[in-house]
This record gives C-alpha cells, structure tokens and sequence, in this order.
C-alpha cells in the first residue's frame, strides 16, 4: 500500500484518483469545514443527546481523508468527557482504502491551529501504510482510532463493529460509486448496533434506496451550505441471524460477559506471567480493570519470556495473506506499544536499529509482487551489513548470490526481562501478582475460579490463560494440540573484532542480521545471537554442541568474528507453538456445544441453519506464540481485550478465525 498523493487547486486540498475535493474553503468559518462537520455528522446523529449515557461510543466514518472529521471530533468527545463522572472511550473507526502520509495530514491541519494539540496527538502515533486494522489509543484512553487501511467492503465483511453512529463521507457517488453500493449499505447494516444512525451530505436517489434495502429508516432533511438536502437514517429492528455453513456459525465471536457493564470493580484473573500474561494485564488495566496474574514461578518473564534479547519483526508468507497480515499488523502495534512505552521509561529496553532478513530470491520475489509494501515499512537492499564484506570472503559472496536482503528500518531488539518489568510498573496498583501453582479453573455464576490442590485460591469476572508450555497441566477443554520447542541463545562479549577498524566485521554492523540465526549489534557491550530449534532435545541444560553449532551459524556471516572464547552467557528455553504454527487467541469453545450442534458438519450441508457459538464464560486463551511472542503478544492482548469489553476489533474477522481456539474442533469435526 502506498500514501495518495496530496494536489492542491487554487488553496483547496484535492483527491488525485476522484479528482474531488476533501473540504472546501470557507472563510467566513472558523475552521474550514467545521460548519459542515456539525451540521451534516455531529447534529443529525444527535451525538450531544447520544453520548451522556454510553459508557463507550463507535463512530465509523467511510473516508478518513484528511483527518478533519476525525480531528473534530475528538474535540466534540474531550469537551463531553469533562462533564462525566467516569472514564469513557470513543471508538473511531476511519475507513480508507488511500491514506495520506503523516506530512501531509500535518500540512493539512496545522492550517487550523485550533486543532493543534488533537492533531499532535493523532500523528504521534500515526500508522504507516499497511493494509491492516490499526487501533491507537490517544488522551488516556478516551480516544481509540480504529484506522481500517483497506478497501470499504474488505474493511466491512462480517466485522460485527457494533456503530452507533456514521459518517458517511466519502467522495461523491459520481465519483466514487463503489463507496456507495447496496453491498457496501447491506455490511453497514450488518456492522451497526440497535438504532445506528447514519448522516451524508448527499440526497442522491439510489443512496436512500439502498439504505432503505439495508433495513435503515430514511428521510431528506436540509443540506448544508448550497447543497439543498441531504440524508439522515436510523436502523430499524434487526432480524436474529440464520447462520448457514458457509458463514462458519462456529467462528460468531463469543458475546460480552454478562452484567460487565454495570458500574463498579471489573476484575479478571491471568494465568502466566511471560510476556503475554503481562501484555494481557497492561491492556485489561487501561481499560480500568483490576487484575491478578498467577504463576507457579518466583517473580515474572521467566520460561521462554527469560531471553536475554528477543528481536520484533514480521513473519511475511507467500501464500497465506491471513497470516502474513496478522504479523504485519501486530508488528505495527508493538513498535508503536514499544516505542511509547520507552518515550516515558528511564529504563532501556528497545532498541529500534532495524534489521535486514535473508530470503530465498524467489520466495521474496513471489511475497513483493503480491502485496505492495511501502518502503517506510521495509525495502529491498543491495548494500546490506552481510554484502559489505562479500568482496573480501568468498563465502559470503556465496551466500548472497541466492539471496535477497530485506530490510526493516523500525524493528529492533528488545530486552525481555526489563520491558516485562516496565509492564509490570505501568500496571501500577491496579496489578496484583500471586504465585502459586494452580492445578484447576472452575466456572460458577459467571465467575472465573482456581483451583490449586483442591483449595480456592481466586476468582474473578474473567480469566485469561497464558501460560505457554503448560497450558494443557490445567485441564481446560479443548486440550490444545501444543508443543515444546527448544531453543538456545548466546550472549557474546563485544570483542576488538568489532571495533570501527576491523576488517572482520565493519563498523555497518548497526542493524540485526537475520540469516539462519540473528546476531544484533553490540547493546551495552554485548551482542546476542539466536537462536537454535529443536523438538527432540527436551533437557534444561546447555548443549555445547549447540554453542558451537550458533557460532558456525555465525561464522557463514561474519567469518573468525567469535570463538566460544567470547560466550558470556548461554540461556536455554521453551518456546510454546501450536501444530499449526499459528498462535491461540481468543475464547475458549463449549466443547459439548460444539460437539452436539456441529457434528455434521463434514457432510458441508450449505442450505442448513446452525446457532451461534458458544464459549465456556468469561474463559480466554492467548498463548502458542511460538519465536515472535514479543511480536504478537501486544495485539493478541487487544483482541482479547476488546471481546471482553465488547469494543471493535483490532482485527479483521478472517484474523479472528484464523488465531481462534475454536479451530482445532472445528476441524476434527469437519474430518469427522
């Protein structure tokens, strides 16, 4: 995906693909465009008499273009917040397939300097152009934007957004007709809540047709400046959905928990206290929950989160976009998670200094035809750390020739045991850390319960399991089909071979190098290389043969830079991976359920209605995160999150699918 360029004609601001304008100019106003804002959105969908009594509110608005809605409001939503008694959150979904640059939205803005400090906000943390869903919170939690860079019909299949309000604000149906198609209204109907409201400034005869197709009631009120009229619309009463086979009824993601939204303690239990324990913890605790993290070991990150460095990039696939676009986007998430959490840590723990990767030439070739990378995401580079020295050793001269390097310039390399102390502190009070070994959950009257040698040690509304390898030693149904993978590491000492005028490894070593194994540049003195992979070794101990095998490994990048004489350390973990390869995230599934209402369905009978799924209550599983845990953790935090707390979702429903722990029953049931 690339940024759409921004033309300007005589001082209004111009789509170059719809050759239609964002907003037009005003100077009677005191902000261009905001007099259109309040009539045409803010007004019609009675948004000051709607807000007082919703504990979170869901606007989308189909094209954010130049972020001004967006902007505005935010200002309308801050200026309500300092009237309530509790903490609230506006969720702001912005939909839209060509999104300007950060500069540009910036240029764009800062023409209105009222908006200043929103807009501040907002490009902080601004995402890159990713086709994926990229939530950001902004003003302490009172503000999500759910930016959805994607085409309108991809960004509305089956999502279940729950909107109480939208802004139906893309170019004109002339220009854009595909914004305005019966699919596009009949997935708006699908993704609204009870008594959704729509407003457009159009009164275009074929949108109040399909509105009105798409269940909304519709009626002409007046327009704003020369536009005569223009639309506004309420959802009528739904119809219970009929799930056929193919809307895969068994994927329908489990209902918010019951009685959740009344005032007063929310609390949720999580079993592990590794990375996606912690990560669990720091999203439920902005959200205004108490939690309580539960490991049988002494203090916190230990098991696989006990590697000495752990390095963040994407995993990119030929041939799977559900997975390639659920690493890309959970990528994004944590280097923004990351890269905010350090702006205010006085403890260091991410080192954002790229990374380049060696892939086979056509297997990335095949993987950038196929999606349109923009290159301040990742690039292909000729002058990588590795081809440096190739003209001075014939090995890695041949190591290149079949290889493309790619190039992250934002991933980097993160130390484990202080960025999970950080959480640990983030989570202030609001966290307690209880360390037993607990041996059983219960469920009882919508609360979670463990169990540890028979005696009750806590409950709450929810529960979370995170505890990678021993996931299955609690009993939970299904027992997840999960393995241990073993895998080595080394911390080496920063030798005079990598000094500035070496002419083993030259002063270019400033990026990771990912070939094979990974090999960061020297963080404090000591450089980290990882990591080996083993499913039949199972000892805790230090193999010596695998020491030696890493440094070979070495060796085939950066020829005589280390001998074990430079090992300071060696560390030994497990890492927790699903047969599939591909993390467990979501609610867990009532097998009984599952098991009684879709046992026929290897017979793929399509004309058959089948019930939504069931889930066991307030149970929920984010684990098997396999090597990239501090890559996907943050964001399979925020899809558990935003279930329980029945917000959108950070991503797409084909991701939600694709992560579910309903899927291993799903497909021993459709093998029969």
């Amino acid at each position: 995906m690339q940024y759409t360029n921004l033309i300007w004609r005589d001082g209004q601001p111009y789509s170059e693909l719809f050759d239609d304008i964002y907003f037009s100019s005003d100077n009677t106003e005191h902000i261009s465009g905001e007099s259109e804002f309040m009539h045409v959105f803010f007004r019609h969908n009675q948004l000051a008499q709607r807000w007082p009594d919703s504990e979170h509110f869901v606007i989308a608005e189909l094209g954010l273009g130049s972020g001004l809605n967006c902007a505005l409001t935010i200002r309308e939503w801050l200026k309500h917040c300092t009237t309530c008694d509790t903490e609230k959150t506006l969720h702001y979904i912005a939909i839209e397939k060509h999104p300007f640059s950060a500069h540009d939205i910036a240029e764009l803005l800062s023409r209105y300097p009222e908006l200043k400090v929103i807009c501040d906000e907002m490009l902080k943390s601004y995402p890159p152009a990713v086709e994926a869903t990229h939530c950001r919170t902004l003003f302490d939690n009172k503000v999500i934007i759910h930016y959805k860079f994607m085409d309108i019909t991809q960004a509305l299949n089956d999502e279940g957004l729950k909107v109480d309000a939208w802004f139906l604000d893309g170019f004109a149906p002339a220009k854009n007709p595909a914004m305005w198609s019966a699919e596009v209204f009949q997935q708006i109907s699908k993704n609204s809540a009870i008594a959704a409201t729509c407003s457009t400034y159009t009164a275009a005869g074929f949108v109040k047709r399909n509105l009105e197709k798409a269940g909304f009631e519709v009626n002409k009120v007046s327009g704003h400046g020369k536009k005569r009229e223009m639309l506004v619309a309420t959802l009528q009463a739904k119809d219970s959905p009929v799930f056929l086979y193919q809307d895969k009824p068994w994927f329908v993601p489990a209902l918010q928990i019951p009685g959740l939204q009344v005032k007063g303690s929310k609390t949720i239990t999580i079993i592990g206290a590794g990375i996606a324990g912690l990560s669990m913890a720091f999203s439920m605790v902005k959200r205004g929950w108490k939690v309580t993290i539960i490991d049988k070991e002494e203090g916190i990150a230990k098991q696989a989160s006990s590697n000495p460095a752990a390095i963040v990039y994407p995993r990119l696939s030929a041939n799977n976009d559900v997975d390639t676009r659920f690493y890309l986007s959970a990528y994004c998430y944590t280097l923004y998670v990351l890269n905010t959490l350090q702006e205010t840590s006085t403890e260091t723990f991410w080192f954002d200094c790229g990374l380049q990767q060696a892939f086979e030439r056509k297997r990335i070739n095949a993987i950038l035809q196929h999606f349109e990378f923009n290159e301040d995401l990742m690039a292909v580079v000729e002058d990588s750390v590795e081809s440096r020295r190739k003209d001075s050793h014939s090995e890695i001269s041949r190591l290149s020739e079949d290889k493309i390097w790619l190039d992250y310039k934002n991933a980097g390399v993160v130390l484990p045991e202080v960025l999970c102390r950080v959480l640990k502190e983030r989570c202030g009070d609001a966290l307690t850390i209880v360390h037993e070994n607990i041996d059983a959950l219960r469920s009882k009257n919508n609360r979670c319960l463990c169990f540890s040698n028979s005696q009750l040690i806590n409950e709450a509304d929810c529960l979370v399991v995170a505890n990678g390898v021993s996931i299955n030693e609690l009993g939970i149904s299904p027992e997840l089909p999960i393995e241990s993978i073993r895998g080595q590491a080394l911390v080496l000492q920063a030798n005079p071979n990598t000094d500035a005028d070496s002419k083993t490894i030259d002063k270019g070593t400033d990026k990771v190098v990912n070939a094979g194994v990974y090999f960061t540049p020297a963080l404090t003195g000591k450089h980290y290389l990882g990591a080996s992979y083993s499913q039949k070794n199972q000892s805790t101990v230090v193999d010596a043969e695998e020491n030696i095998s890493l440094l070979q490994s070495l060796d085939k990048i950066y020829p005589d830079g280390f001998t074990l004489d430079d090992v300071t350390e060696s560390w030994v973990g497990f890492r927790c991976m699903a047969k599939d390869r591909v993390p467990v995230v979501g609610a867990l599934p009532d097998v009984a359920f599952f098991s009684k209402n879709y046992s026929d369905i290897n017979h793929g009978k399509r004309n058959k209605s089948y019930p939504a799924a069931q889930y066991q209550p307030g149970l929920y599983i984010t684990a098997a995160h396999g090597s990239r845990g501090f890559t996907s953790s943050f964001l399979s935090a925020e899809i558990i999150a935003s279930q329980i707390s029945g917000e959108p979702s950070p991503v797409n429903k084909d991701t939600l699918d694709y992560l579910s722990p309903s899927r291993f029953i799903v497909n021993k049931l459709k093998r029969g």
